[in-house]
């Protein structure tokens, strides 16, 4: 008989099953329908009920389903360990008694949670093993377009995210899991009744705890790797506009650099100028004023020329430094707006790109951004995925007035194209 300490063990199980559901495709095969009935007492109730062996296999045949799915999710990503675990969970399963599988039945009357909930498990393997050969499904490490910038230091893991659908599976079994144990106590009393006569529940409890211990160890370690990959991207982002901020540092002090340089340049021609104007002025005196008009007249032409390629040079380096100036701005800028375009759909953008040039926003800029970079990987022999298509989604959205809508649309064509 179960004591009520090992009864919280017992529910998890099936109300795991309950919750997350999986198709009638075990591994098992149910028995023809029998005569041979068990008699479940409810001590709280005071009522028992009778259950032919065919409806106690059909209980084991689901949860069976549900181990196996959850399996082949743990090996598809990567957690041998765990699968091994729901390996043995199945094979105890496998194991249990007819009394141990009447509590699931007597207890939990509708199992269409659980048929629900393995489709999923068993739609994040199709998805695993149709993105193994197709890197168009995950969403790599971003390489910057300015050389020089540093890089991201990503985890052991790598640098790629698990796809959302995995991610969506793993976190509703272990909701489930989670759930379960809140619920455990309720059929106590009933347990420890249904599990007397020779009933085992100890091969329960071990199958319960080690698929609860296993989903958890799934599931923290697909958002370990994604987590550390966001810190890893957000630090790199950081170090690049450190970077970007030093190179402006450096621009400026050399352009004050060449201003100084310009203008001690200009004086020592000025004194040079004066020099050699008043030695010529001193000739033109010696030498008879006769030459006196003419001397004027090319001394009046050489300092019209002077202020002439004076001012040249003055609006040469002045229109230098502005497109210098602008140069950065325009790289910060570019910088800024890629790394918007790289974050989640679900993350909010930057308002100031998301408003049209009309309104003193930068989106036609954004979709600049955009179309570029997906011709520069088409150039280069890249794929883009539905690249194109999102941008003619962001450029009809665009068009229409749903400049948030274009600006998300133009988001997914720059992952797409990047991935």
């Amino acid at each position: 008989m179960l004591s009520n300490v090992s009864l919280k063990y017992v529910l998890p199980i099936f109300v795991v099953g309950l919750l997350l559901g999986t198709q009638a495709n075990a591994k098992t095969s149910s028995p023809a329908k029998r005569s041979v009935q068990v008699s479940v007492y409810n001590q709280a109730a005071g009522t028992s009920n009778q259950l032919d062996e065919n409806d106690l296999e059909q209980v084991r045949t689901e949860l069976l389903n549900f181990v196996i799915s959850y399996k082949e999710f743990a090996s598809g990503v990567g957690r041998q360990k765990e699968a091994a675990s729901f390996e043995q969970s199945e094979a105890q399963i496998r194991a249990f008694s007819l009394k141990q599988l009447e509590v699931f039945k007597n207890v939990f009357k509708d199992s269409s949670g659980m048929m629900l909930a393995t489709q999923k498990l068993r739609g994040a393997v199709e998805t695993m093993r149709a993105t193994s050969t197709s890197s168009s499904k995950m969403r790599g490490s971003i390489v910057p377009n300015t050389a020089g910038l540093p890089g991201a230091d990503y985890p052991s893991c790598g640098s790629t995210r698990t796809d959302e659908t995995v991610i969506d599976a793993s976190d509703v079994a272990l909701f489930v899991a989670e759930g379960v144990r809140e619920v455990a106590s309720r059929a106590c009393d009933e347990v420890v009744v249904v599990l007397g006569e020779g009933g085992n529940g100890s091969l329960v409890c071990i199958a319960t705890d080690a698929i609860y211990i296993a989903a958890k160890a799934v599931n923290f370690g697909l958002h370990f790797c994604d987590d550390k990959i966001d810190q890893a991207e957000l630090g790199a982002t950081f170090g690049r506009l450190g970077h970007i901020h030093g190179d402006l540092e450096a621009s400026v002090t050399n352009d004050n650099n060449n201003k100084t340089a310009v203008i001690n340049n200009d004086n020592a021609n000025t004194t040079s100028i004066v020099n050699n104007d008043n030695a010529n002025k001193t000739t033109i005196i010696n030498n008879d004023n006769a030459n006196k008009t003419s001397i004027i007249n090319n001394d009046n032409a050489n300092t019209a020329a002077l202020t002439i390629t004076v001012n040249a040079n003055t609006a040469a380096i002045i229109a230098n430094d502005n497109a210098n100036k602008n140069e950065l701005r325009d790289l910060i800028l570019r910088t800024q707006i890629e790394a918007d375009l790289a974050q989640a759909d679900s993350s909010t953008p930057v308002a100031v790109f998301v408003t049209p040039n009309a309104h003193g926003g930068y989106l036609d800029l954004v979709r600049a951004i955009v179309a570029q970079t997906i011709t520069n990987i088409l150039a280069a022999g890249g794929k883009v995925g539905q690249a194109q298509s999102f941008l003619a989604q962001g450029d009809a959205a665009k068009t229409a007035g749903d400049f948030k809508g274009a600006y998300f649309s133009y988001r997914k064509a720059y992952q797409a194209a990047v991935r």
